[in-house]
């Protein structure tokens, strides 16, 4: 694979590009036209064209959240999986303390405190993303559990990390934008880092299925294979925020990944039929089917109602 260092300009070609930031890959116009990622087609799919907009980044309107602090977990304890020299390049420990400008001692560090909340704001305008201490005890353990897993020790996470894939869609005009934890450089077997809060089958089939992530693993798939990169799997690796820390993979079928790839075409060609229109409808837009009540909910109901002895 031959990477594309970026020279911070709107993409125009497709290949993998190194020298993207995280914020600048998910910020409007990283494109020549727009472009979607995998969260973009799996809200349109999961809700509406409607929720998507809200949050896509094209939209000049959108809805700006914080990530939440279980995403840079994830995304800290992979990188320190890595090593430590990956690690200190992007993340920074909050120091035990700071000096009290007023009384000159020290104190226990506070968030809440204007040191300590400018300290925050200076690593984040140099790039950095802070961690609490008890969050990087969080992180270390959570490294560590990574480190044992029996498909990590046979180099599942030796790639190319921190690297974007862009293509043309032909069809639709939009351009699909990935970026894989690692890009595999011995295998064709692609690897997403998941925090959970349950690693149980059952736990990880509703994760999977609520957060459509053979959506998200058949898009990698496509654009892996439009710029000629070998694809043979996808692979979830989760990984819980919380003691004991355990650590599972879990491989997408084949047919999932398809029927994922399927979904993501149906959600792209209705997007370019929102963009075309100009308007990106809710869900259940133009559909007055009624919805009656599921058959368990109906017993549930006649079950009581004979039970209160009403009939009629």
């Amino acid at each position: 694979m031959i990477a594309i260092k970026w020279n911070g300009k709107p993409i125009k070609t497709p290949g993998w590009y190194s020298g993207i930031p995280l914020e600048i890959y998910h910020s409007p116009k990283i494109c020549d036209g727009y472009a979607v990622s995998s969260s973009d087609l799996r809200t349109c799919w999961r809700q509406s064209p409607a929720h998507m907009r809200a949050k896509w980044a094209e939209n000049p309107q959108r809805e700006v959240k914080t990530p939440p602090r279980h995403y840079v977990l994830g995304s800290a304890a992979h990188h320190l999986l890595l090593g430590e020299d990956h690690f200190k390049t992007k993340y920074i420990a909050q120091p035990l303390t700071y000096r009290d400008k007023v009384t000159a001692r020290d104190k226990t560090w506070h968030n809440g405190a204007d040191y300590c909340k400018a300290w925050n704001a200076k690593q984040v305008a140099n790039g950095k993303v802070w961690v609490t201490q008890d969050e990087l005890k969080i992180i270390v353990e959570m490294s560590r559990s990574l480190a044992l897993e029996p498909l990590v020790q046979e180099g599942l996470l030796r790639g190319y990390v921190e690297m974007s894939g862009f293509v043309k869609d032909q069809e639709t005009d939009l351009w699909l934008k990935v970026r894989p934890d690692v890009v595999p450089t011995l295998t064709g077997d692609f690897v997403d880092l998941k925090t959970a809060a349950d690693v149980t089958t059952v736990a990880l089939q509703s994760s999977i299925r609520s957060y459509g992530y053979h959506q998200q693993g058949g898009l990698i798939w496509e654009v892996a294979e439009a710029l000629k990169h070998p694809f043979e799997s996808f692979l979830l690796m989760f990984i819980e925020t919380d003691m004991p820390y355990c650590a599972r993979t879990v491989p997408l079928t084949d047919d999932d990944l398809a029927r994922g790839r399927l979904m993501n075409r149906a959600m792209l060609r209705k997007i370019a039929t929102c963009l075309a229109a100009g308007r990106f409808p809710g869900p259940g837009e133009g559909d007055m089917r009624p919805l009656p009540l599921a058959d368990a909910e109906r017993e549930r109901i006649d079950a009581r109602l004979k039970f209160e002895k009403v009939t009629t």
